[in-house]
């Protein structure tokens, strides 16, 4: 059969058929050693024999090598195209691109994130639908019997098998380096016999197991609810199908559902048997059972064979379940979780993840999903991200933590450095035995973790109220936190201050609340204070004070009363407000200034005395006009 002539014989792909499987049916017809048939047609790539076929081909014939292989078997380019799982691209996690993709994950289409453990098959597909080609050639190995997320045959209502039933080895197990089919080199064999090597056979040529997986008797009849979540996938998968679902209570294109799946199958399984009463049978749930104990025999295997290495004795969770049972459980226990509303799924990711969020984020789940190459839902993201929300500081060991949001509309510069009062009333509950002053400020630090990541120092510089030149002698920053989140938890559940939060985000999203620059405010009046002109027009518009004492009015009240204006225009804390009028003070003149705090409860609005009345009055005149004049500015 000279290469330069298309192949005397050929075949029309069955729909859903895969690459491999199309070379097995060919191989057989042609009576020629599938390496030999990918070699004339043109898959392998160049300079390598057929046997060295990778599997990123899976995904598709290369574009090098795509005319020759249309040509030779007599193919149109859509039927050729139709063999890959490039088609799922829109569908299926994007590392499913082409072979020739440079994009990240691209070469990696044989991982765990992509490809079941083993391929998987239905015996009575295998054996055809009847007709006189596939009576000879057999059915189709279809390409989604190699997705981990497709695990029964909705046709013959049975789960997929993937052992041989006479070897009882994987018919094609993935391993790294793996060719695209095992024993390429063995002719003769039909596409639905098992090619498990099982002696070198004459020369280079293997003899394979041989045995009939299309003559299986063993059938294990899939549950109608395994039947029914199979359907609801391969329509995900279908090029032609919705092109959005509800995950987590959000909308969610089939991409990101499939990682929402994964996510939680990960999780289902490295806390096992948490989740076991979600279940959808008990057969379902023994399946699991098995799997999660294989693993931590292998793992205890590994860690025999390397004392010492305590690493080895963590079994490999996100390493999908071979087993079409196995698979089709932990299916089953995600897509329950997600068709919940977010506030649901949630509350399940509680149940199953440590208490707490600092021990939830530096949990092997919670770490995993921060560096997931393949993002899940915005539904099932803002579901967890209360719950795994830790942030490290900036150069740390582990780096600074990135955001946790992506506001729109909103962003640090509209966050006050103290929670203004009525954000705090309409969001935010009473703590016992903390302060509501220590709410308002962990609460404005929070924002600003949310949307600039690092610690909370990063964000009380950002806020500036962490300069040295602020901070009060013993006085802690941002003293209460812990209190804060502690007093939450205990009180009202350990979520309470993260949903407050959480709803304020969705407040400040919304097009109808207006929005302030504070940051431009603050910047503004970085050493502002009211001039001696101004203060000294002010306050001869105050009435005189009953009786024989007059209030002080000296340099010590302008300071009192700039403190007060620039409050009211930062929506800052009277704590970390600057003081100009002291900093340019004598050292020896500023001890009794230090007692300004005392003063300025006199400003409360318990205290609604003539003078202090008069005063505030004049002072929010100035704070209004000074807050209108910076942000026509901006």
């Amino acid at each position: 059969m000279p290469a330069s002539r298309p192949l005397p014989r050929s075949l029309v792909p069955i729909p859903g058929e895969s690459l491999p499987g199309f070379l097995l049916r060919l191989s057989c017809r042609l009576n020629q050693p599938p390496a030999r048939v990918a070699e004339l047609t043109g898959p392998a790539p160049d300079g390598a024999s057929g046997t060295h076929i990778p599997v990123i081909l899976l995904a598709g014939i290369p574009e090098t090598g795509r005319s020759t292989f249309i040509r030779m078997t007599r193919l149109t380019g859509a039927q050729a195209a139709q063999l890959g799982m490039s088609t799922w691209q829109e569908r299926y996690p994007p590392v499913i691109a082409s072979p020739e993709s440079k994009a990240r994950g691209a070469r990696r289409l044989d991982g765990r994130l992509i490809l079941a453990p083993a391929t998987r098959y239905c015996p009575e597909c295998l054996a055809g639908d009847g007709s006189a080609i596939q009576e000879s050639f057999g059915g189709p190995w279809l390409k989604a019997w190699h997705l981990p997320v497709v695990f029964a045959c909705p046709v013959h209502k049975r789960l997929l098998e993937h052992l041989c039933p006479e070897c009882g080895q994987a018919v094609r197990g993935r391993r790294p380096g793996s060719a695209l089919l095992p024993a390429m080199l063995a002719a003769g064999l039909h596409p639905a016999q098992c090619r498990t090597q099982i002696a070198q056979g004459r020369g280079r040529h293997p003899a394979c197991c041989g045995a009939r997986l299309d003559r299986d008797s063993g059938c294990r009849p899939a549950s109608p609810g395994l039947i029914a979540l199979q359907d609801k996938i391969l329509g995900f998968l279908d090029p032609d199908g919705p092109a959005a679902m509800l995950s987590a209570g959000m909308p969610a294109p089939p991409a990101s559902y499939f990682s929402d799946l994964r996510a939680l199958a990960l999780l289902t399984c490295s806390t096992w048997p948490a989740a076991r009463h979600l279940s959808l049978d008990e057969d379902a749930a023994s399946a699991v059972d098995q799997h999660i104990d294989s693993l931590r025999k292998q793992a205890a295997a590994r860690h025999a064979g390397s004392p010492g290495d305590a690493s080895r004795t963590r079994p490999g969770f996100s390493f999908p379940p071979a087993d079409a049972a196995a698979s089709g459980g932990l299916a089953h226990i995600a897509d329950r979780i997600l068709a919940g509303s977010r506030d649901d799924v949630r509350e399940q990711l509680l149940l199953l993840l440590p208490f707490g969020t600092r021990n939830a984020g530096q949990s092997r789940w919670g770490l995993s999903m921060t560096r997931m190459a393949i993002p899940c839902s915005e539904g099932l993201q803002a579901a967890y991200a209360p719950v795994l929300r830790t942030f490290t500081k900036t150069g740390g060991p582990r780096g600074r933590r990135d955001a946790a949001l992506r506001p729109g509309r909103w962003g640090l510069k509209n966050i006050p450095a103290f929670l203004p009062e009525d954000w705090y009333s309409r969001h935010f509950m009473p703590i016992a035995g903390v302060s509501d002053r220590f709410i308002r400020r962990t609460a404005a630090l929070r924002l600003v973790q949310m949307v600039a990541g690092g610690s909370l120092s990063d964000a009380a510089q950002l806020l500036g109220i962490a300069s040295a030149g602020n901070a009060l002698p013993g006085y802690g920053i941002y003293a209460g936190a812990g209190h804060v989140h502690s007093g939450a938890r205990k009180q009202h559940g350990p979520l309470s201050f993260e949903n407050a939060l959480e709803a304020l985000t969705r407040e400040l999203d919304n097009p109808a609340t207006p929005l302030v620059n504070y940051q431009s405010r603050r910047q503004a009046l970085q050493t502002w204070c009211i001039d001696e002109d101004t203060w000294t027009g002010l306050t001869s518009r105050l009435p005189p004070a009953p009786g024989p004492q007059q209030p002080d009015l000296g340099d010590r009240k302008r300071q009192l009363a700039s403190i007060y204006v620039w409050v009211q225009v930062t929506s800052g804390e009277h704590l970390f407000a600057p003081r100009p009028i002291e900093a340019i003070m004598p050292p020896s003149l500023r001890t009794p200034w230090a007692q300004w705090t005392s003063a300025w409860k006199l400003l409360d609005p318990g205290h609604p005395g003539p003078h202090y009345t008069s005063l505030k009055a004049e002072l929010s005149t100035i704070a209004t006009s000074l807050a209108r004049t910076i942000d026509n500015r901006c």
